[in-house]
């Protein structure tokens, strides 16, 4: 009987801390999701310059040049989202249209609520997905225009 109530005292502790970790790790992603919606993509440049030149043992006029280097990646990189934030947008309108098509009208106008609430990480001053370091060239990016004058919650 003893030996029975240690297997299953085992168990159980086992069993919490599978719970415990499937819960912290869910906690987890879920905070860094929502880091990344508010933040936007981070910057690569620091990332890679500490891997380069650590790998590379870059003396510091190498690592001025590839700092430049990565710096011009960042500007390109900024370019290829401005290009890329309005196709996204257009995929999710297609998106929301043609849902619409097999939804009762009730549906439709939760839809339509829906749909004015999905960017709502969109403000002025933010492109798509809210990138600190991205600038739109026409100001409110288009995603956020409709909802340009709500305050950020």
């Amino acid at each position: 009987m003893k030996r029975i109530k240690a297997i299953a005292g085992i168990l159980a502790i086992f069993t919490l801390g599978i719970m415990t970790g499937a819960l912290g790790t869910g906690l987890v992603v879920k905070h860094r999701v929502a880091m990344f919606h508010e933040r936007g993509p981070a910057r690569i440049s620091p990332m890679f310059m500490e891997r380069i030149g650590d790998r590379l043992d870059l003396t510091s006029d190498q690592r001025t040049e590839v700092k430049q280097i990565l710096d011009l990646l960042e500007d390109q990189l900024k370019e290829i989202r401005q290009v890329f934030d309005p196709k996204i947008k257009a995929a999710f309108d297609d998106a929301f249209n043609r849902i619409a098509t097999h939804l009762t009208d009730p549906q439709k106008q939760q839809l339509e609520i829906f749909r004015k609430q999905f960017p709502k990480h969109c403000r002025k001053d933010k492109g798509f997905l809210h990138s600190k370091h991205r600038d739109h060239p026409e100001g409110t990016p288009p995603m956020c225009q409709e909802l340009s004058d709500r305050q950020p919650d």
